[in-house]
């Protein structure tokens, strides 16, 4: 997975990603919230060993060596119970030297003569007493008990408490702030591994990422979803100024890019798999171009499942298949739709062969036939991964567009259907996605989407043969 594969996916999952960070933090928060605050006071002794002389510096130096040296053993002789046990005895039986011992800890800096002794305990002033009366009994153990006398009534090592231990202003723990910093990063790590695994285990094309990403395909469109669509499936006829009918209008732009080079005047438009929004992008398609002023004409190839004719609300019984067998000449079944140009082929009667039909001589002669007369011709085929008519159909256009739902299409069916038209040929073609999330940047189409490419440029490009 490549970087922007990875922050694609992170943006995609961003509300996975902030459910974390709160997640995280909230619980940092609440665990501190929950603990015990305990406080830290602690005493610095300076530890000296008196030599044969004070004066001389190599004397000075050697008793310096050997306070260092004691000093190691001074920080565990702290908590046994030769030192503990007469604080504890002045604390009474509610404290024993078992805990006392493990609140009780001793350092010292390496190369140093200065240890540190420390007490943690709830009540930040009984710490403060606690290390100030460990510390007095660790200087009694050591002066007058265990170290012997450099002369009488003159001990060899003498313990000097440089800064007493006073009550703490703020707990030592928890620490509020480090708990929910890290529980913030930690919440941000999971939502981001959620994320990440959501996108390893998500097949369903989401957007234009997936598409444009493995170069499969570039999406020349976006058609957010209209839960109207059923009712009224039409959207881009008389004017419509709604988000659906101005990204049709933006479709209608952009596929003049589409077979550079070429007349680019016919398009086969299809899709992976059934239920996609294909035949419903066909003729709202149609209907933008001719409301453009171009002459077109918009011919139902579905013969499985035709549906163009009940979209458009005409006459289906006879069709593109009365014309193929030769019942039917072309101008007794091409209808005219509305009032900007507009010519529909239905399907027909549904044969028995539709692939042979499809395929044969006849359908290029016919395509060839609608070219020589209209501007544009677009041409609803059925799925590519169902039957081969949208790949048979494909030879015979200039360009052809896939329909991708958002959501709904798996990426390998959508690389399965690059791959079928790879196997016929090299068509130029492109994806237009639907059922799309509307964004709320859809309505700046309200403002520039017609203004940017005027009707007379379009038209003539699309008539240079």
């Amino acid at each position: 997975m490549r970087v922007t594969d990875i922050l694609r996916a992170l943006l995609a999952s961003w509300l996975l990603v902030v459910l974390g960070v709160v997640a995280g933090g909230g619980l940092g928060y609440a665990v501190s919230a929950a603990a015990t605050p305990t406080y830290v006071s602690s005493a610095k002794v300076f530890v000296a060993v008196r030599g044969q002389s004070d004066t001389t510096a190599m004397e000075i130096a050697s008793g310096s060596n050997a306070a260092q040296q004691k000093i190691k053993t001074y920080t565990t002789l702290v908590t046994t119970p030769r030192v503990l046990g007469p604080v504890v005895a002045d604390r009474g039986p509610s404290v024993t030297v078992d805990d006392l011992a493990a609140q009780v800890s001793a350092t010292s800096p390496t190369a140093s003569t200065l240890m540190t002794v420390a007490v943690t305990d709830v009540d930040p002033q009984r710490a403060a007493e606690l290390a100030n009366e460990v510390t007095e009994s660790l200087r009694d153990v050591v002066t007058t008990e265990l170290e012997p006398e450099f002369a009488p009534g003159v001990p060899s090592v003498t313990m000097e408490v440089v800064e007493p231990a006073v009550p703490a202003a703020a707990p030592a723990t928890p620490r509020t702030a480090a708990n929910v910093g890290l529980g913030l990063v930690l919440g941000l790590a999971a939502g981001a591994a959620a994320g990440l695994a959501r996108r390893a285990l998500d097949t369903k094309v989401r957007g234009r990422g997936d598409l444009v990403s493995e170069g499969e395909l570039a999406v020349v469109g976006e058609i957010p979803f209209d839960p109207q669509v059923r009712r009224r499936p039409v959207v881009a006829a008389e004017g419509g100024a709604s988000v659906q009918a101005e990204a049709f209008r933006m479709l209608r732009t952009n596929i003049r890019f589409l077979g550079a080079g070429s007349s680019a005047r016919s398009f086969a438009v299809s899709s992976a798999g059934p239920s996609e929004g294909k035949t419903t992008t066909t003729a709202n398609l149609a209907v933008s171009l001719a409301e453009a002023g171009l002459r077109t004409v918009v011919v139902d190839a579905d013969m499985r499942r035709p549906n163009l004719a009940k979209i458009l609300g005409i006459e289906g019984a006879v069709g593109l298949s009365d014309v193929l067998i030769g019942r039917f000449e072309l101008d007794q079944v091409l209808q005219r739709w509305g009032h900007d140009g507009l010519t529909v082929l239905p399907a027909g009667e549904v044969p028995p062969n539709p692939s042979e039909l499809l395929g044969s001589g006849a359908m290029r002669a016919l395509l060839d036939d609608l070219g020589e007369r209209y501007d544009v011709v677009v041409v609803d085929t059925p799925p590519l991964l169902s039957v081969t008519d949208a790949a048979l159909i494909s030879e015979m256009v200039t360009s052809v567009l896939l329909v991708v739902a958002t959501g709904r299409t798996r990426r390998a069916q959508v690389t399965a259907a690059v791959e079928r038209l790879d196997a016929v040929g090299g068509t130029p073609r492109a994806a237009v996605l639907t059922m799309g999330r509307r964004r709320r940047s859809d309505s700046r189409y309200y403002y520039y989407s017609e203004t940017a490419v005027p009707r007379r440029r379009l038209l003539g490009f699309l008539r240079r043969a």
